[in-house]
């Protein structure tokens, strides 16, 4: 793997860890002393950070070192996978600021357009 596409692969991962915890780059600098430049930075693939920066970060984040490294070198390589995946981020993060009954009706839409869509895949109306 070449180093521009492991750097890549981190600002991905740091991105969708970022996210998850409903951070932004600003407030994961505050809780880390990092520059929410440096951050944007990383998540772009534009800088080679230290180890100790990616420590903080990922304490930060309350995610160990070891596990976010693991998720970097899982990644898949493509840029379809790898978009479809931040868009289910995006979703869950969405999701986990709906309230109970609002989560429940989304599911049931998705399920009916879904069921909808297997229908008339298959033919049958």
């Amino acid at each position: 793997m070449k180093d521009t596409d492991f750097l890549i692969r981190v600002g991905l991962s740091l991105r969708k860890y970022r996210s998850i915890a409903g951070l932004s780059q600003e407030e994961l600098g505050d809780r880390t002393e990092c520059d929410k430049n440096t951050i944007g930075k990383i998540e772009r693939g534009e800088t080679d950070s230290k180890l100790s920066t990616m420590r903080k970060i990922t304490s930060g984040l309350e995610i160990s070192f070891s596990r976010f490294i693991k998720d970097v070198e899982a990644r898949p390589a493509d840029r379809l996978s790898t978009a479809i995946e931040y868009d289910y981020h995006r979703l869950f993060h969405y999701c986990r600021q709906l309230s109970p009954e609002q989560f429940n009706n989304l599911c049931n839409t998705a399920y009916i357009y879904a069921k909808g869509n297997q229908l008339q895949n298959t033919g049958q109306k």
